[in-house]
Parts: structure tokens; C-alpha cells; sequence
């Protein structure tokens, strides 16, 4: 009887086990993108999550010139110089700026799977619901905060 016993608790282990992974792993990776124009300035955030936890975000943002207060590619260059540097020298962040003849384009990609939050949280831009995301990114608050500040979902 002991035998039995045991031999079917392992049993209630191994597929409780199963059923766990299974479960984990079926967690289908999502991607929602919200929109944002101000002062000139298009924003396009991209959350990728899997159930409410952000793996990686992109930000997609095109500054005339006049935003910057420059009149020309070189002349934001030289302004952005520093803080595309702060950005890059971020493990997990991946800046890139792409310069227009009247914009800069600027794509920011950041994975929360292996990004230091502690200097992530310090760069230009950077902003959290002042909560505690040691334990990640949550997906649903992040739609919240953009929703409060006025983006809206891109279909």
C-alpha cells in the first residue's frame, strides 16, 4: 500500500510538473503599440510581453529639428551626441538616431531580460509609475501610464 502510495504521489508530481511547464511555455508572446503626438513630436511605444510581463519595449520617435532648437542635422548631432552615448552604454538599451533633412529619427530598444534597471531608470525619456519593477515590467500598468498621458492604441 506504501508502495502505491508513493508510486502515485511521484505520479501527481511529474504531471503537476508537465502541466506547469506546459503552461509556461504556452504563454504566447503579445505586441501592442500606442501612438502619441505632441509639439511636433511623433511617439510609437511597442510592448512586447508574455501574459502582463514586458520582455522588450521599442520606441519609435521622429523630433524636427525645430524641437531641438537646431536648424540642421549637424547641428543635432552634435546636441544628441551625449545622450545617445548615455543610452548605449546601458546594457540591454539600444539606441540608434537616424538624421532627416528636417527630423531626426530616434529607435530605442530596451530588453528587460537582461537590461540594468538601475541605470535604465536614470536615462533622458525614462519614466516609471514610481512602483517597484524588480520583479519586471508589468504590461497592464504600462498601458495605463501611456493611456493617462494621452497615447493612444495604433491599430
Amino acid at each position: 500500500m506504501k508502495r502505491i502510495k508513493k508510486g502515485l504521489l511521484s505520479v501527481i508530481v511529474i504531471v503537476g510538473a508537465l502541466v506547469l511547464t506546459a503552461c509556461s511555455l504556452s504563454a504566447k508572446e503579445q505586441k501592442v503599440s500606442y501612438e502619441k503626438e505632441e509639439n511636433g513630436i511623433k511617439i510609437v511605444l511597442t510592448y512586447y510581453a508574455k501574459g502582463d510581463k514586458v520582455t522588450k519595449q521599442t520606441s519609435e520617435n521622429t523630433i524636427p529639428y525645430s524641437a531641438l532648437g537646431v536648424k540642421s542635422a549637424d547641428e543635432a548631432k552634435e546636441r544628441l551626441k551625449d545622450v545617445l552615448k548615455s543610452y548605449n552604454d546601458v546594457k540591454g538599451v539600444k539606441d540608434e538616431l537616424t538624421y532627416g533633412e528636417d527630423a531626426v529619427t530616434e529607435k530605442v530598444e530596451i530588453n528587460y531580460t537582461v537590461v540594468d534597471m538601475k541605470k535604465a531608470e536614470k536615462l533622458v525619456g525614462v519614466s516609471t509609475d514610481g512602483g517597484d519593477i524588480s520583479k519586471g515590467v508589468s504590461l497592464k500598468n504600462s498601458i495605463k501610464l501611456l493611456k493617462d498621458q494621452g497615447y493612444k492604441e495604433k491599430k
